[in-house]
C-alpha cells in the first residue's frame, strides 16, 4: 500500500550541496510550488560520513524556513553519501516463503556495506520479453547512517517518510518524457554524483540491468576520470549487443552529472570519440535535467535539482516507474509508532482525568442541592413525606454508581494497552503482494479480520497473493472468499480474500 499526499518536499543533500522541492499535487497534473538549494556548511560531511549531523539539520531547516517550505509537508530523503546498494536479483524457481529475509541474505554477500548493519528494502520489476522469472529491485545501505541524518533531521521538524537512493528518484523524475513508450532502442543512464557511477539500462522501456561503481576522483590534469567511464559505458554496450541479445541494438545514453564535477565538465569533448558505438550522447547536469520531469510548469522547474523533484514525486503520482524502494530505517519507524500510540494514549488519559473531575464536581453540586432540599422539606413538611426523600436518594446513588462503572470501563480500555501492530502488518502485506496483482479495497471488521478486494491478470497470481498472505507473521490465515473474470477488462480477474490476524495479545 502506499501513502497518499497532496504536498510532497523532496530533500537532496550531497557532499556540497542541499536541494529542495515542494511540490503539489492537483487534479490531474502535478506543480512545482518552489524550489531553493543551499551550501553543505563546511567540515559537515567528510568522505561520504556526516561528521555533524545537527549542524547538517540545522542547515535544512534554515533553508527551508527562508524559502516558507512548512514541516508539515511530508518529506523524502535521499541517502546522504555512501555506500548505497541497488541490485536486480533473480527469485529462484522454487520462490522462498519468506522473501524479505531471501533479499536480506542476498544483501549480505556484497561487501560494500557493513556487516549486521543495513537497511535493505525490495519491489518486484516488470519482467522483459521471454523471461519467467521474478525480477526484484534491491536497495541497501548503512543502518547507522541512515538513523543519524534521518533522527536529526526529524528533532530540526523536517516530517521524514521515505528514505531512497538519489539515483532511483532521478529516473522517476525523467521517466515519462525520457523512457517511456520508446521501443527501438536502449537507453543508457549514467549518473556520476560524487565518487559514485550508476549505470540503468532500460530496453523496451524496462528496467533491465543496474549496477554502481566506485572511483577514485583524478588530478585536473589526468584524462584516465573520462577514460574509465567510457570503458564503463563500453563494456555494458558491448555486452548486451554481443552476448545478452545476439545482434547489434540502437543506443542512446545520457551522463547527468554534478554540477560541482569540474573535471568531467572540461574533459567531456572527450567522450564521442570514445563511445563510437553510441547514436546518441547527452551530457548535462541535474539541474539542466528537471526539464524533463512532467510538471504542470516546466518553466519553473529551470534550474531545480532533478533529484530533489523526483523525491517529491514518489507519493504523488502511479506512474509506470515508481519503485516501492523505502530505506526509511525499522528502529525509526517503531520509535515514531510508539510515540504515537503514546500520544493516543495520554490523550485517552487526560480525557478520562477531565471526565473525572467535571463528574466530581457534578456529583458535589447534586448532593448539596439534595442536601438543602432534604433541609428546607425538614422543616415544612411532615414525616410522611420522608419517603420521597429516600426515593430520591436511592436513585441518585445508581446515577452515582453508574457513572462510576463507566469510568472504570475507560480507565480499563486505556490500561489495557492492546493494539495492532497496523504498521508491520501493512509493511508485510506490501511486502507479499505480487507484481501482477493489486489491491483495490482493503477493509477490517474491526477486530482481527481483514479483507482484500482488487484485480489480478491470472488465477494462479491470485493464489501466489494468498500463499504469501497466509504465510505472514501476523496473518495467522488467509482464505479466497471468490475469483470472478472482471467484466470491464477481459484481461482482469477480480478477486475478494479474507484473512485473520494473529490475536494481538501474542506479539505485545
Amino acid at each position: 500500500m502506499k501513502l497518499t499526499a497532496k504536498t510532497a518536499l523532496g530533500v537532496d543533500i550531497s557532499h556540497e550541496q542541499i536541494n529542495l522541492a515542494l511540490l503539489k499535487k492537483g487534479a490531474d497534473s502535478i506543480q512545482l510550488v518552489r524550489a531553493a538549494h543551499g551550501p553543505v556548511p563546511t567540515g559537515v560531511i567528510k568522505n561520504g560520513v556526516v561528521e555533524k549531523p545537527s549542524s547538517l539539520a540545522a542547515a535544512v531547516r534554515k533553508l527551508r524556513v527562508k524559502n516558507r517550505m512548512g514541516a508539515h509537508h511530508q518529506a523524502i530523503l535521499s541517502v546522504i553519501g555512501g555506500p548505497v546498494l541497488i541490485q536486480i536479483l533473480e527469485l529462484p524457481e522454487n520462490v522462498p516463503a519468506n522473501i524479505g529475509e531471501f533479499v536480506r541474505n542476498e544483501v549480505k554477500h556484497f561487501a560494500m556495506l557493513p556487516a549486521g548493519k543495513v537497511t535493505s528494502d525490495f519491489c518486484g520489476l516488470k519482467p522483459q520479453e521471454k523471461s519467467f522469472g521474478r525480477r526484484l529491485l534491491v536497495a541497501a545501505a548503512d543502518t547507522n547512517k541512515l538513523t543519524e541524518s534521518a533522527a536529526a533531521l526529524e528533532k530540526e521538524g523536517l516530517n521524514i517518510v521515505a528514505i531512497e537512493p538519489a539515483s532511483l528518484a532521478y529516473v522517476r523524475a525523467c521517466y515519462h518524457k525520457r523512457i517511456a513508450k520508446k521501443f527501438d532502442q536502449n537507453l543508457l543512464l549514467a549518473m556520476l554524483r560524487e565518487d559514485v557511477l550508476a549505470l540503468y539500462l532500460f530496453r523496451n522501456e524496462t528496467l533491465d540491468f543496474v549496477t554502481t561503481k566506485h572511483f577514485e576522483a583524478a588530478d585536473s590534469d589526468d584524462d584516465r576520470h573520462i577514460e574509465w567511464l567510457a570503458g564503463e559505458i563500453r563494456d555494458v554496450i558491448r555486452f548486451y549487443d554481443f552476448e545478452a541479445s545476439g545482434k547489434r541494438s540502437k543506443w542512446e545514453v545520457e551522463i547527468v552529472t554534478d554540477e560541482c564535477d569540474s573535471l568531467l565538465k572540461e574533459k567531456m569533448d572527450m567522450l564521442p570519440p570514445l563511445l563510437t558505438e553510441v547514436a546518441g550522447l547527452k551530457i548535462r547536469t541535474f539541474e539542466e535535467a528537471s526539464v524533463d520531469t512532467p510538471l504542470a510548469n516546466p518553466d519553473a522547474a529551470a534550474g531545480a535539482s532533478a533529484v530533489a523533484i523526483g523525491l517529491a514525486m514518489k507519493f504523488l503520482q502511479s506512474g509506470d516507474f515508481t519503485p516501492a524502494v523505502n530505506l526509511l530505517p525499522p528502529k525509526l519507524l517503531e520509535a515514531r509508532s510508539v510515540k504515537k500510540q503514546g500520544w493516543v494514549i495520554a490523550n485517552i488519559a487526560a480525557v478520562v482525568f477531565l471526565l473525572m473531575i467535571l463528574s466530581i464536581g457534578l456529583f458535589s453540586i447534586k448532593v448539596e442541592q439534595l442536601n438543602r432540599n432534604t433541609d428546607r422539606k425538614m422543616r415544612t413538611e411532615a414525616i410522611e413525606n420522608m419517603r420521597t426523600l429516600v426515593h430520591e436518594q436511592t436513585l441518585l446513588d445508581g446515577q452515582i454508581k453508574d457513572e462510576a462503572q463507566k469510568l472504570n470501563n475507560m480507565g480499563a480500555a486505556v490500561r489495557s494497552g492492546y493494539f495492532h501492530r497496523w504498521d508491520r502488518i501493512l509493511e508485510q502485506i506490501a511486502h507479499a503482494i505480487p507484481r501482477n496483482v493489486r489491491i483495490c479495497s482493503l477493509s477490517s471488521d474491526g477486530g482481527s479480520m481483514i479483507t482484500f478486494e482488487g484485480q489480478a491478470l491470472s488465477y494462479e497470481a491470485v493464489e501466489l497473493f494468498r500463499d504469501m498472505l497466509s504465510r505472514c507473521e501476523h496473518i495467522k490465515s488467509a482464505s479466497l472468499a471468490g475469483t470472478e473474470k472482471d467484466s470491464e477488462s477481459d484481461k482482469w480477474i477480480k478477486y475478494t480474500i479474507g484473512c485473520s490476524l494473529t490475536d494481538r495479545k501474542e506479539y505485545q
